[in-house]
C-alpha cells in the first residue's frame, strides 16, 4: 500500500477533527449540478411529481396486500374453497414388490402431477424407510405393515376421496393404503 503525502495525512487529520455540516454539504452539491445544468427547477419538478407517484403507489400496494392477506383462504391454486381435505396413508408390508423402482416412482409422480394439475394435491411426501422411532403402548403399534409415505388432497366428499385412492398405484405393488378425512377445526 502506497504511503500518505505530509498534505494528504494533515487532510485526514483535519477531516477527523471537523464536524460535517450536512445542511451546508446538500446545498453545496445542489449548487454545484445547477452550474453543471444537471439539474433545474424543471427537474427538481418532475423528480417531485415521480417523488409523489412512487409513495401513492407504495400505499396502494400496501392495502392491496392487507386486503389480500385478510381474504385469503388456506386452499390450493384452482382449488375449490368447498372442497374437503383428506390424507392418504401408504402401507408396505412383506408381501410388497417393487422389482423396477424407477417404474414405481414414475408411476407415483405422474399420479400426483395430475392430482396437482386438477388442484388437488397440497402435499405428498415418502417417509424414511429405515428410521421410526414408537412411543406408546406395543398393543396399538401395527407391525404387519409400515407407514411408508402419504399424500394430502382435496375432494369435494368422502366417496370422491375414495375414487382418487383407487387410481393410486400403490396397490398394484401389494401395498395398502388408508384414507382419512382430516377434520375441520373452526378458528
Amino acid at each position: 500500500m502506497e504511503e500518505l503525502r505530509p498534505e494528504e495525512l494533515k487532510a485526514m487529520e483535519q477531516l477527523s477533527r471537523e464536524r460535517f455540516d450536512t445542511e451546508r454539504l446538500d446545498k453545496r452539491i445542489i449548487e454545484a449540478l445547477h452550474e453543471e445544468g444537471l439539474l433545474t427547477e424543471k427537474t427538481k419538478k418532475m423528480n417531485t411529481k415521480k417523488y409523489v407517484l412512487q409513495i401513492a403507489a407504495s400505499i396502494a400496494l400496501l392495502i392491496f396486500g392487507y386486503f389480500i392477506g385478510k381474504y385469503q383462504t388456506d386452499t390450493v391454486p384452482g382449488q375449490d374453497s368447498a372442497m374437503n381435505k383428506y390424507a392418504l396413508f401408504l402401507y408396505e408390508n412383506d408381501e410388497f414388490a417393487a422389482e423396477d423402482i424407477e417404474k414405481l416412482v414414475t408411476e407415483y409422480r405422474n399420479w400426483a402431477i395430475e392430482l396437482g394439475e386438477q388442484g388437488k394435491l397440497e402435499a405428498a411426501e415418502k417417509l424414511d424407510d429405515f428410521n421410526d422411532y414408537w412411543l406408546g403402548s406395543n398393543s396399538v403399534q401395527n407391525t404387519t405393515s409400515k407407514l411408508t409415505g402419504y399424500f394430502i388432497f382435496y375432494a369435494k366428499d368422502f366417496e370422491e376421496a375414495k375414487e382418487i385412492a383407487k387410481t393410486h398405484p400403490h396397490t398394484i405393488y401389494g401395498g395398502g393404503l388408508d384414507l382419512r378425512p382430516i377434520d375441520k377445526i373452526e378458528e
